[in-house]
């Protein structure tokens, strides 16, 4: 199935001495990279039927991402390398338990041409990624996307998931194991494609979570809103970290941008 077999077991067995240092450097200062405060996902529960898991072997960065169609993953802009090679995705709820069967290398990623990690809103924090094949292991399916946002309010409630730390205090661990929690929302319009995630010392997203899913509960189905950018920085190295606030961008925003770069991945052969 892989042609880097040996490799893939090597990145899943040497993440779990690295992921604590390099997850950090993902988002830098504003940046995002594990829930704090957050409950595992157990296996096939709904959180975990859409949200994986990306691994850059040339950069040894943890994020995370959202299935889409069985082919597309949505991410953050950040979490993509331009012209990288060594872009992994995984299906498992913990990176420890990755190898061959349940991850795959992506065949191209796309980041948004109007990137710009320097502007303090609308940042066009958003890529795709295309990973090989067509097949999902059990359990998996995309995501449905939220279409009605404007049914969003300050106040309302989401889920958000990821990879991350899950503590962000002096020692930084949990890093590839995924966990989701319920926050609130601070603002929903935080910027003409931003919303914002109220957060706490005890919960929120942080260091690994990066890319990952905002997702709006509705009759029991899970519709991703959003895709984490950054969030609250760490004034010193043993301040709380990511515990104030989250900023995603609406998936609503930039599904025309979803779309047509959608079908660039798709004609690749």
């Amino acid at each position: 199935m892989f042609k880097k077999l040996s490799v893939t077991l090597m990145a899943a067995a040497m993440l779990a001495a690295c992921a604590q240092q390099n997850t950090a450097e993902v988002l830098d200062g504003d940046s995002l990279s594990g829930v704090v405060g957050g409950d595992k996902v157990e296996l096939g529960s709904a959180v975990m039927t859409s949200t994986v898991g990306l691994y850059d072997e040339a950069t040894g960065s943890l994020c995370t991402g959202t299935l889409i169609s069985k082919e597309l993953v949505l991410t953050a802009a950040h979490c993509v390398t331009p012209g990288s090679m060594g872009l992994m995705v995984f299906f498992t709820n913990d990176i420890k338990n990755m190898n061959a069967y349940n991850s795959q290398y992506a065949i191209k990623a796309l980041r948004h041409e109007d990137y710009d990690r320097n502007r303090k809103t609308d940042t066009a924090d958003i890529a795709l990624v295309r990973i090989r094949g067509t097949y999902l292991p059990a359990g998996y399916q995309p995501a449905k996307i939220l279409e009605d946002f404007g049914s969003l309010k300050d106040g309302g409630e989401v889920v958000v998931a990821g990879y991350g730390l899950n503590w962000a205090l002096a020692v930084k661990k949990g890093a590839g194991v995924l966990r989701t929690t319920k926050l609130k929302l601070g603002q929903a319009r935080y910027a003409k494609s931003e919303l914002m995630l109220n957060q706490s010392l005890k919960k929120g997203v942080c260091s690994g979570d990066s890319g990952g899913p905002a997702y709006v509960e509705k009759n029991g189905q899970l519709y991703l809103a959003g895709v984490a950018s950054r969030g609250d920085a760490a004034v010193m190295l043993i301040s709380p970290k990511c515990d104030k606030f989250s900023i995603y961008s609406r998936v609503d925003a930039y599904m025309p941008w979803i779309k047509d770069t959608s079908k660039i991945l798709m004609s690749i052969r």
